[in-house]
């Protein structure tokens, strides 16, 4: 169990580096962010947006380690996997 738990962990870890990725790709484009809270991180922080964005990634990731429930583990990675798919269809889309 514990090396299936640390694998959806580390997913993501690579969801949320995946997210980053893809979005700075889609503000490249011309495109805004759609969230809120990350508009006005990049509004406070500049090109250092990334840091409350991964900080955010590493305290999800500390409370699934937490998490004794490998199912609800799944569907909060299932969930972090949305803004990545997201993200490729804006850009397939842009291209």
């Amino acid at each position: 169990m514990n090396w299936v738990k640390a694998l959806l962990v580390f997913t993501v870890l690579i969801l949320g580096c995946a997210d980053l990725v893809t979005t700075n790709r889609i503000l490249d484009l011309g495109f805004g962010e759609a969230n809120p809270f990350m508009q006005m991180a990049q509004a406070w922080f500049g090109v250092w947006w990334l840091i409350p964005k991964l900080g955010l990634t590493f305290v999800v990731m500390a409370l699934l380690w937490r998490s004794k429930n490998l199912f609800n583990i799944a569907m909060v990675v299932a969930f972090c996997s949305t803004p990545v798919i997201n993200n490729l269809l804006i850009i397939a889309g842009a291209n």
